[in-house]
Order: structure tokens, then C-alpha cells, then sequence
């Protein structure tokens, strides 16, 4: 069986290709996103354990839906993952700070 000669430089910068990229950017940096934020805002929110958590919960879909919308607003989908996965490293880097 004859394999067709097939462009990989086209087939990865297709514009499909492009829009799935970031659909897993904003479904999976932008989870590890709200999860490092929730993380720290657990920490350093000033009120008792539980309330503390679960303020922090409420608020982490405020910042996995920002994410998202930051995933489909920059000019390419590198550029979505590149920065999405910096600020998760940033945040948890406050986390270790902070504990």
C-alpha cells in the first residue's frame, strides 16, 4: 500500500489543526491554570480553612474561563500554550513561596 505524499508542514499549520490546538489549550492549560490559581488563592485568601477553599473554588471558574478566552484571543495557538503554561509555572511557583 502506497502512502500519499502528504505536506506535514501545510497539514500542521492547516487552520484546523490550528483550532484544535487550541480547544486542548483552553481545555487543558487553562484547567492547570485554574487549578494552580485555585491552589494559591487557598493559601492567601484570609478566612478559615474551608471558606478560604471554597472561595477559592468559586473563583477558579472566573480564571478557566479567562483562560479560554485567552486561548482563542492571541495570534497563534504556540503563543496560547506558551503563555497559558508560563502563568500555571508562575502561580505555582507563588505557591511554593508562599507555603
Amino acid at each position: 500500500m502506497v502512502l500519499p505524499n502528504l505536506n506535514w508542514r501545510a497539514f500542521i499549520g492547516s487552520q484546523s489543526i490550528n483550532i484544535v490546538s487550541r480547544c486542548f489549550a483552553a481545555i487543558f492549560a487553562g484547567y492547570l491554570v485554574a487549578a494552580t490559581a485555585c491552589g494559591l488563592l487557598a493559601l492567601i485568601i484570609p478566612l478559615p480553612t474551608a471558606q478560604s477553599t471554597l472561595t477559592a473554588m468559586m473563583l477558579s471558574f472566573s480564571f478557566y474561563a479567562a483562560a479560554a478566552i485567552w486561548a482563542f484571543s492571541v495570534k497563534t495557538s504556540g503563543q496560547a500554550w506558551r503563555d497559558l503554561l508560563c502563568i500555571s509555572a508562575i502561580l505555582y511557583i507563588f505557591i511554593f513561596w508562599v507555603k
